[in-house]
């Protein structure tokens, strides 16, 4: 997933702000449910993460 793709709705639609939309991520990283590659513009879904968001 791109991680822009990931963000947009969050900071816009929602209007979450940015400092809310990092807290998240470290959140859903550190449960095991998104991995971030290395050059951090992308994120996956791993499978602890994939009930979640069926």
């Amino acid at each position: 997933m791109d991680a822009p793709a990931s963000h947009r709705p969050f900071l816009y639609l929602d209007r979450g702000t940015p400092a809310e939309y990092g807290a998240a991520l470290k959140h859903t990283i550190a449960q095991g449910w998104l991995e971030i590659h290395e050059s951090g513009t992308y994120v996956k879904i791993l499978p602890a993460g994939n009930d979640l968001f069926a």
